[in-house]
């Protein structure tokens, strides 16, 4: 049983912030939760004050490549170097000075000291974002828009239901806020007509509104699985009445557009000129009115081509993957400014004849069915490639791009990557669960800072680590012993869970780390290991599936010292059975001693920052009278055998709605026999 068995009747789960507040579970990106989610069934009003987005530039993360996550390739790293440019903002710093500069004619008993005036901090411009649904979104594709809606910096949303636009504009003062962004968002389900009729009837109530925004995006996301000639004809007369609606209102100002699901498997099987065509027309109609098209989402719909399709030669962002059928990247002119292309979950078998544009920097045709890469003429502007998931056996003769930034050769039947000429200025590289068996001989670029090497090799003799490198994954490895890897200084965040690795005693950690990940490995002691003072998060999460095996489990606290500043602990399935007279550093936000053989804790000490206990998963312990929850912890785990018998002050605190109660289930995973 995992950690998220939990009873949900009373527990809205969390994802993890990698602010401190919850841990990172195993492979799980941290979310932010700083806006309402936009999954709830009631209609959201933020106020404009509320920072969500930032969409001034033409980004990747405005748009999602797949219905469902792609298997993670890379253990998500918390505040890793891998972020996108669209998250990024730009930084102003203000260095203090470190004390008063004095003039001659001053002294200490002089009041007036000359100070240089402080340049004034350059002001951040603000943008306000409107975005307006059809109802409680349903498919992940919409909801992960949103959600990266939410998370772009220095911008404020205002969400509102199609249902209440009238209203809310009749009685609040919104209408004056100019927004610089407008999104329409529509998913098909029973009332998908009306709901088109409604938005057509808002752009031409409210002309002067639309003439007033910046610019305009719409979103529509077809039912998976039906077939477009099963739509009917009101259904299909009402969307392109909807595009006229937009296209009458202002044109020239829709720069984004997603059409997510629109065909099914059974366009795959149409060959005829003729019905070819028609795919063709019925494609360009989606977009011919729109010259100033920047971003166009046409994912996760099953068409082999894209028959003589012309593209709008704004164009800078284009997904068409998620289809699982594209066969192609020919039979369409590619725009001249195309900087994005996504074309992964498809059934691309060769790259070779493709005419790239001089524009394109980012290229991910993740999934596919590509055997070679020798003979592909990749742009020299390309800086990020992603040719992961797909049958690449080798790699000797292929030419990378000089100026590329990062790439992604994970999941690939690689046997070997000696010999393979990597560009010099990679920052990012990624080579994970392939079958290599050795990394001797192979030289990373020098300038690497981002290393994942999951499952690689079955040893980790020769592998010589480059000296900058500041993310390394090493998980799943076969990993004996940490000091012959010989890790740079540099290094801020570790992976080596699911290893081999027995003891810390006398390992030597990079003096910068900040985040380790030891978890599932066979550790018993953290007696007399020395972390270093920076870190922040240590997760030591046993594994679920091996929880009887005490020999390979940690036993105790006692005599252990953990890192002055460390924020998330994670100690989940060992057998400690007792901890006693234990002071948790004053940092610590998330404390996981989930699962494990407890049967009493007392005089525990814990600092004012602690936000989230897990104590989950340990039946016998029946009391935490001899423990003080502090004020500030928010949520707090425990197991059913428990619930009757909380102190008094922490059942006042829950009817205060001061802190959350979170019920486990009865029983940790029972061995696989």
């Amino acid at each position: 049983m995992s950690e998220g068995n939990q009873d949900t009747t009373d527990i809205n789960k969390r994802e993890p912030s990698a602010a401190g507040e919850e841990p990172p579970t195993k492979k799980t990106r941290l979310e932010d939760s700083s806006v309402a989610d936009p999954t709830t069934n009631q209609t959201i009003i933020s106020s404009p004050n509320i920072p969500v987005t930032n969409s001034a530039s033409v980004t990747q993360s405005m748009i999602i490549t797949s219905q469902s996550p792609p298997a993670s390739s890379m253990p998500p790293v918390a505040n890793s170097a891998n972020t996108s440019s669209a998250a990024a903002t730009a930084n102003f710093n203000v260095t203090p000075l470190a004390k008063p500069l004095v003039t001659p004619n001053s002294g200490p008993n002089n009041i007036t000291t000359s100070l240089p005036p402080l340049t004034p901090l350059p002001e951040v411009k603000k943008i306000n974002r409107l975005v307006l649904l059809h109802d409680k979104p349903k498919y992940y594709h919409t909801i992960m828009q949103l959600k990266s809606l939410r998370e772009l910096p220095n911008n404020f949303v205002t969400v509102l239901e199609i249902g209440t636009i009238d209203k809310v504009l009749k009685e609040t003062t919104i209408s004056a806020v100019k927004f610089d962004h407008f999104h329409m968002n529509i998913e098909y389900n029973e009332h998908f007509q009306a709901n088109l009729n409604k938005f057509i009837a808002f752009l031409k109530k409210n002309q002067k509104m639309i003439d007033e925004v910046g610019d305009l995006a719409y979103h529509i996301h077809f039912e998976p699985g039906k077939k477009w000639v099963e739509y009917k004809r009101s259904e299909v007369k009402a969307y392109y009445n909807f595009l006229d609606a937009i296209r009458d209102a202002g044109a020239d100002k829709v720069v984004q557009c997603s059409i997510v699901n629109k065909y099914d498997m059974d366009t795959v099987y149409m060959t005829e000129k003729e019905e070819l065509t028609k795919l063709g027309n019925e494609i360009q109609q989606d977009i011919e009115y729109w010259k100033n098209l920047k971003i166009l989402d046409y994912g996760e719909s099953s068409i082999r081509v894209l028959p003589g399709v012309k593209l709008p030669d704004s164009l800078e962002v284009l997904n068409i993957g998620g289809g699982y059928a594209l066969e192609t990247l020919t039979g369409f002119k590619m725009p001249p400014k195309l900087n994005t292309l996504l074309a992964g979950q498809g059934a691309i078998h060769t790259i070779d004849n493709v005419d790239f544009p001089s524009s394109l920097e980012r290229l991910s045709i993740e999934d596919n069915k590509i055997y070679f890469l020798n003979y592909v003429e990749f742009p020299p502007s390309l800086k990020h490639l992603d040719v992961s998931q797909n049958r690449i056996e080798t790699l000797r003769g292929v030419e990378f791009p000089r100026g590329l930034e990062s790439l992604n050769l994970g999941f690939n039947p690689i046997e070997s990557i000696r010999g393979i000429r990597l560009p010099t200025g990679l920052k990012e590289l990624e080579i994970s669960n392939i079958p290599n068996e050795s990394m001797t001989g192979v030289k990373f670029p020098d300038h690497l800072e981002v290393l994942n090497l999951q499952s690689s090799m079955t040893n980790t003799r020769g592998l010589k680590l480059p000296q900058h490198l500041k993310v390394l994954v090493l998980t799943g490895n076969g990993v004996n012993s940490i000091n012959p890897l010989k890790l740079p200084n540099t290094i801020e965040v570790l992976y080596l869970n699911q290893n081999n690795i027995k003891t810390l005693n006398k390992v030597q950690l990079p003096s910068r780390l900040r985040e380790l990940y030891l978890g599932e490995n066979m550790i018993t002691t953290l007696k007399n290991v020395t972390f270093p003072s920076t870190l922040e998060l240590l997760d030591l999460e046993g594994d679920s599936d091996q929880a009887f095996a005490s020999d390979k489990l940690i036993t105790t606290l006692k005599d252990v010292v953990l890192p002055p500043n460390l924020k998330i602990l994670k100690l989940g399935y060992h057998s400690i059975k007792s901890i006693e007279s234990y002071e948790f550093p004053v940092s610590l936000r998330f404390l996981s001693l989930a699962y494990n053989e407890l049967k009493q804790i007392r005089n525990l000490k814990f600092g004012n920052h602690l936000k989230t206990l897990d104590l989950s998963g340990n039946p016998e312990l029946l009391s935490l009278d001899n423990v003080i929850i502090p004020e500030s912890v928010t949520e707090l785990r425990v197991s059913p055998q428990l619930i009757d018998n909380l102190p008094g002050y922490v059942i006042e605190r829950a009817n205060r709605h001061r802190l959350i109660i979170k019920k486990s289930e009865e029983h940790r995973s029972l061995p696989i026999i």
